[in-house]
């Protein structure tokens, strides 16, 4: 008898058949995306995890965002992390830098700060330092150290009923969350985290040199500028790695098949095209005091009639630095391991450039998970 089976031109043509098949689908996929890319606004992705407003005076205002549903699961990476009970002890209150807007620390839901400490059941907060105008061109730092971060403290404290709360910062926000622990002498914050941090401003690189050498013309055009506009700030950032500036649209083109990826291209995009203008007055003592004279280094920055001086801080430190960023090398984020005060100190080198440490493609594995699970384990 005739023995039956799979006709050979069937099997030899099935190998070739799937690639060819999945090809088209990417094909039709990417097309899809690549009109409603073009169609939408990058930032319609961004800031999408609801919250409330428990402060709100002039520009400044708090946010809390609200818990995720308890039956809400989400995939970050090839982990899928399950929702715990919301609004655990401690909150934690996230701190940006001056010019960016907070939505960096929600950018997508695949992708986003905010969700991540969520999803372990964090009671988040964020400081939103708003948009400068013209009136404030004689904003100093004074105002964000003196005034607005104390608020913003006392609103999270008041919101949650805690005595005390976590400072998270990013950059200059990560300063700031230094800057007010020191020099209020905080013993309300339990525990501190920054993200690409440069504590030693010497040892900043080329834009050490640059501030160095040329600051009396960057005082003058600042001053005739009055604040900093923030497409020269975007400007300047763009600049730091130019080629990356040209090669991203190819990578585009590449994955418009990738709805994460698309989604993740429209974040960046909409983060570095819209830097906020910086205070006049704020940025000349941030390019004087600190880049120039190194005075938050050295125990020597004066707010008002009040020292930063970081040894003040007592509490637990996790401080995180970009392997390869040439903005904050990993040398002018670990000197916060020796001007610190707290003998419960963490420094950690992550994969990423001053972006991708904190918000990149390896940042929620690398970076937020390790953060979240520190915290955690210091009783938040």
């Amino acid at each position: 008898m005739r023995a039956t089976g799979p006709v050979p031109w069937f099997d030899s043509t099935m190998p070739r058949r799937q690639p060819l098949q999945k090809s088209l689908v990417r094909a039709v996929q990417g097309f899809v995306n690549g009109v409603e890319w073009w169609l939408r606004d990058p930032v319609d992705v961004v800031d999408r995890t609801p919250f409330d407003i428990v402060l709100r005076d002039a520009k400044l205002s708090v946010r809390r965002y609200r818990p995720l549903s308890e039956d809400e699961v989400w995939q970050l990476g090839t982990t899928t992390f399950e929702v715990r009970a919301p609004r655990r002890g401690l909150p934690v209150l996230l701190v940006p830098p001056l010019m960016v807007p907070p939505f960096i620390f929600d950018l997508t839901h695949q992708r986003s700060l905010v969700r991540t400490l969520l999803k372990r059941g964090f009671d988040v907060f964020l400081v939103d330092f708003g948009q400068p105008d013209s009136a404030d061109e004689g904003v100093t730092l004074d105002r964000y150290i003196l005034d607005w971060m104390p608020q913003a403290v006392d609103a999270v404290l008041q919101a949650s009923g805690q005595p005390q709360l976590a400072l998270f910062g990013y950059c200059m926000g990560g300063l700031f969350a230094l800057m007010h622990t020191s020099v209020h002498d905080d013993r309300r914050v339990k525990a501190l985290v920054t993200i690409g941090a440069p504590v030693d401003a010497h040892k900043m690189g080329l834009l050490t040199w640059i501030v160095r050498m040329g600051h009396k013309e960057i005082d003058f055009l600042s001053k005739k500028l009055g604040n900093v506009p923030g497409p020269v700030s975007a400007t300047a950032f763009k600049l730091t790695n130019p080629w990356r500036s040209v090669t991203r649209y190819s990578d585009l083109f590449l994955n418009l098949w990738n709805d994460e990826y698309v989604a993740g291209f429209d974040a960046v995009s909409a983060w570095t095209d819209h830097f906020v203008d910086y205070p006049g007055d704020a940025f000349r003592q941030l390019m004087n005091d600190f880049m120039k004279d190194n005075k938050l280094k050295d125990g020597r920055m004066v707010f008002g009639d009040k020292v930063a001086d970081l040894r003040r801080i007592t509490c637990p430190v996790l401080a995180f630095a970009g392997r390869t960023d040439k903005i904050v090398p990993v040398a002018a984020a670990r000197e916060v391991l020796d001007v610190v005060g707290s003998e419960d100190r963490t420094f950690v080198v992550a994969p990423g450039g001053h972006m991708g440490v904190f918000a990149g493609r390896e940042a929620p594995a690398q970076v937020w998970e390790v953060a979240a699970a520190w915290l955690e384990a210091k009783g938040a």
